[in-house]
């Protein structure tokens, strides 16, 4: 299939890179020249806005950094709505708030476009070997049309309702990855407060009824102090507490750990640490507790 693919970030480039692979006619679109080049490098086509990506494809993804980015490449002047047709499908993957989502959807049904809010879990490792987990809310017969062009980028492809639900179930999931790693930061600062050995407690907790995927997957990062050039990293971490913390606004829902949480990513990012690793808020912890890292887990940043 043609495929317009607006956003080639991090995540957006290896998920395109394996539509490539799949024999599929990409056409991407980026602001950033470096990652234009290293998308055509991979054999994909280019164009300047994503209206002409759009227009070019039968379906259109994006995945974008937030509400205010995808409003303009969706609804803008030069958006992906300027140039889809009647009949094209446009599958937004980004992590938004479902006003955002919902906003385009309408939009989306004024033009005859099947719009699907779409949304990924994973690391940048993940995109790459095209193992993330899809969810996708929206028309079901959009979405099987899809679901073969989705399976080129996750391992795990899945419908999980109608309209926005999918940008709700992607904040649930961001909420978690932010309050757990605080939880596990302060926790781990209290036991080094207490005198314990940093490493042999996260085996502990790793080996016990404590342990948990996410644990398994942070242990080798959180004994090695290994924060510098992270899949996920604080500054976006925190990007995504205040989507939550604005839909939680909107909608009356009391979010008091998710509040807490968001407050040791800004003591973290004032200390420097936002392009660090999630799990870097430790040292945050650390701090606060009269307990300062180690200088050389102070990796230079780039």
């Amino acid at each position: 299939m043609r495929i317009g693919f607006i956003g080639l970030g991090r995540m957006g480039l290896p998920m395109a890179a394996n539509l490539l692979r799949a024999g599929h006619d990409v056409i991407g679109c980026d602001i950033a020249p470096a990652r234009t080049a290293a998308f055509t490098a991979l054999g994909g086509k280019l164009a300047a806005k994503p209206a002409q990506a759009a227009a070019a494809a039968d379906i259109t993804l994006s995945m974008v950094m937030n509400d205010a980015v995808l409003h303009a490449i969706a609804c803008g002047p030069d958006g992906v709505l300027a140039g889809a047709g009647p009949g094209h499908i446009y599958a937004d993957l980004s992590t938004v708030t479902p006003a955002a989502s919902a906003a385009v959807a309408r939009q989306a049904a004024q033009r005859g476009v099947a719009y699907l809010c779409a949304k990924v879990s994973g690391s940048v490792g993940l995109a790459e070997q095209g193992g993330l987990t899809l969810f996708a809310s929206g028309p079901h017969s959009a979405f099987e049309t899809l679901a073969p062009i989705f399976a080129c980028m996750a391992r795990q492809v899945r419908h999980v309702g109608a309209a926005d639900a999918a940008a709700t179930l992607k904040l649930v999931h961001s909420l978690i990855v932010g309050v757990y790693s605080a939880m596990i930061g302060e926790a781990l600062a209290f036991g080094e407060r207490g005198g314990l050995d940093l490493a042999t407690m996260v085996d502990v907790l790793e080996a016990g009824p404590l342990g948990s995927r996410q644990l398994t997957l942070k242990a080798p990062v959180l004994k090695a102090r290994a924060f510098a050039a992270p899949p996920s990293d604080i500054d976006t971490a925190a990007k995504d507490m205040d989507l939550i913390l604005d839909a939680a606004r909107q909608g009356a829902a009391p979010l008091p750990l998710a509040g807490m949480a968001r407050q040791m990513m800004a003591m973290a990012q004032a200390r420097g640490d936002g392009k660090r690793e999630i799990y870097a808020i430790f040292e945050t912890f650390e701090a606060l507790a009269g307990l300062p890292a180690p200088a050389a887990s102070r990796e230079p940043q780039t």
